[in-house]
């Protein structure tokens, strides 16, 4: 009975154990992820702020784009593998209707039986990627080059930006009938985003808000901030071994 009990109480502490090991992994990453967040968005922050200071020297890399700026502009961010998107309607279909019949009764008098009026039902509106390419975010508009289009969005003629978690963004422009946008990839997302959001803000001289805004986002992130994970062959303060 002894070793029995024994062989039971091994079996439960090496349980413990792994539990433990798993907890304190869980934890780690937890931390580790609040750590990048945390780090992303002290950089952003930095950038708005210097860029509602006009102190944008070294601030965005150099690069040879092989796209012609207009007085004024300079890139903020070139995304490569990128997909140019447009919103189509399928085609149109036509339910519920059907003609009937018509059969004389007596003289010139007929009946028509049967006749139901239809209706047009529109195709649904759906997002197509239409062409690979790469796209240029600037501070006055985000130019997208492709392999069969181009496309450009001057922020000045926008009137609606919409992000996507799944990594794509569509604008809704003045003057045009279709909503169309570009994709770069969950991956990115965040750093596409945020370019597209400082390039907006500084040709619409509203930093200040954009500033504002991540400054709310740094103080909810810092009221989640993790306990930092226990130090491996150490006792932690709340349980003392």
């Amino acid at each position: 009975m002894v070793m029995v009990m024994g062989f039971f109480s091994n079996i439960k502490q090496r349980r413990a154990e792994k539990e433990a090991l798993e907890q304190a992994a869980a934890e780690q990453a937890q931390h580790g992820t609040w750590q990048s967040q945390s780090e992303q968005l002290d950089v952003m922050i930095n950038a708005v702020e210097r860029c509602g200071n006009n102190d944008i020297e070294g601030l965005f890399d150099p690069c040879d784009t092989g796209f012609i700026l207009k007085k004024g502009e300079y890139a903020i961010g070139l995304i490569a593998n990128c997909a140019l998107l447009e919103t189509r309607r399928s085609a149109a279909s036509y339910q519920g209707g059907y003609g009937g019949v018509s059969f004389p009764l007596f003289g010139k008098v007929r009946l028509n039986t049967g006749r139901s009026k239809g209706k047009l039902i529109p195709g649904e509106e759906s997002i197509t990627s239409i062409s690979d390419g790469e796209v240029l975010i600037t501070n006055k508009r985000a130019m997208f080059r492709g392999d069969t289009n181009n496309k450009e969005w001057p922020y000045s003629k926008l009137m609606a930006c919409e992000h996507h978690p799944e990594g794509y963004t569509t604008f809704a422009v003045s003057a045009q009938v279709k909503t169309t946008g570009f994709a770069y990839g969950a991956d990115v997302a965040n750093e596409v985003q945020f370019r597209l959001e400082l390039g907006i803000a500084i040709s619409n001289e509203t930093t200040d808000q954009l500033l504002a805004q991540l400054r709310v986002e740094r103080q909810q992130l810092d009221a989640k901030k993790p306990l930092p994970p226990p130090v491996a062959g150490l006792p932690n303060e709340e349980n003392p071994r």
